[in-house]
């Protein structure tokens, strides 16, 4: 059904490694949002669990008062206490090993840091909407035509040093310790020297990918279609998707055309709650109707393939044409197989493409602009996707 092809991106939802201009860039979720409270100070931690990637930051006003806790018998508490949010919106009040803390404890610790407490709920909140925001804003980092694509940045991880070695002396020789001193010498130089080679490898790869990569953008901007794969693959394996998506691609035979085939998010993706710090101690949860999950679904389709034929007509200037056509996975009553269903095809011009103001891109509604250029799609009553025949290759002629 359709046309479909070889070449695919896997870009897994909310995580990529990429070298870029920016270096590394991660989400974290709202599971690894906690705080802790003791006597040098109040701090917020972030984390994404499973990985080691962390964040830490002093939300209180450094002060040399002491922030220990009275306990029910009046002694102080002198150890941390930590403060995170629970699935259900809840706080959780214990000590770094999750352990409860007297009630009194706890009740103290919600007076007193009320205003902490409540800013750690607001960026839990945050975190929680901001999976919806993305989803629905998609589209908003779509670069202009004429973008230039970031180089990767030059290689700058430190080399390794190597330790510093104290010569044995005379009460080393005295108490016998000169050949052990030696030996871990003799040990700390080779390990030296293995981290070294180990850090000239990593450095020549990487610069030699850095070299390719400028390489296929120079190239690829002056029409080489194989340079032109090369920058097309890294540039859409580099996009943050907000949730999985998945891109095939084939050149037309005079490479001034591209077709495009998105395996789009499935329905049940877009998220259904929303998070409100209503300055309760707790967060508030509020779940979207049935239809503006729908009306949600279809923006996050939009967006998606906008975002692909933004990229592709940015990268590449020689591309006059792009068909995108976007499918999803759905189940067929008749059969009870889950099937891909196209939902959306439309072929975009560059002229058509560099009469947008991306000097207001977030004025740009991606669903306007998809059907202004002639889109196949069709909602049915409920705003649902109905199943569409995708245009043929043939129209990139």
């Amino acid at each position: 059904m359709g046309f479909r092809f070889s070449k695919r991106i896997t870009i897994m939802p909310g995580v990529r490694i990429n070298i870029s201009k920016s270096g590394l860039s991660t989400s974290v979720g709202p599971r690894g949002l906690s705080m802790t409270m003791g006597r040098n100070g109040t701090f917020l931690n972030a984390g994404l669990p499973g990985t080691g990637l962390s964040y830490r930051e002093r939300i209180d006003r450094p002060s040399r008062a002491s922030n220990a806790l009275p306990s029910p018998g009046g002694l102080e508490y002198s150890g941390q206490v930590k403060v995170k949010v629970a699935e259900d919106g809840t706080l959780l009040i214990t000590d770094l090993e999750d352990n409860e803390l007297p009630p009194a404890i706890v009740k103290r610790v919600k007076s007193e840091k009320a205003d902490s407490i409540q800013e750690l709920l607001e960026k839990a909140a945050e975190k929680i909407n901001q999976d919806l925001e993305d989803c629905l804003g998609v589209h908003l980092p779509t670069p202009a035509p004429g973008t230039q694509p970031v180089i990767p940045a030059a290689f700058s991880v430190a080399a390794p040093q190597l330790p510093y070695q104290q010569a044995p002396g005379l009460m080393d020789r005295m108490l016998l310790r000169s050949a052990k001193m030696e030996r871990d010498a003799e040990s700390a130089e080779a390990q030296y020297r293995e981290d070294l080679s180990v850090w000239q490898a990593t450095k020549d790869s990487y610069e030699l990918e850095r070299t390719e990569i400028e390489k296929a953008f120079r190239l690829a901007a002056r029409g080489f279609s194989a340079q032109m794969e090369k920058a097309l693959d890294y540039v859409l394996s580099g996009i943050a998707w907000p949730k999985e998506t998945q891109v095939d691609y084939e050149f037309s035979q005079d490479v001034t055309g591209v077709a495009l085939d998105v395996d789009l998010p499935d329905e049940g993706d877009v998220p259904r709650r929303i998070a409100e710090a209503r300055g309760n101690g707790k967060l508030t949860f509020k779940n979207r109707t049935d239809a503006q999950l729908r009306r949600d679904f279809v923006a996050l389709c939009y967006g998606s393939l906008f975002r692909v034929v933004g990229e592709v007509l940015a990268l590449l200037p020689g591309i006059q044409k792009v068909l995108v056509s976007g499918y999803i996975q759905r189940n067929n009553p008749a059969t009870g197989m889950i099937e891909d269903q196209y939902v959306i095809s439309a072929l975009v011009t560059r002229s058509q493409w560099d009469a947008l103001d991306f000097s207001r891109v977030a004025a740009i509604d991606p669903a306007a602009t998809l059907n202004s250029c002639g889109a196949l799609v069709k909602l049915d009553r409920s705003a649902r996707f109905v199943e569409v025949t995708p245009m043929d290759m043939s129209v990139l002629n």
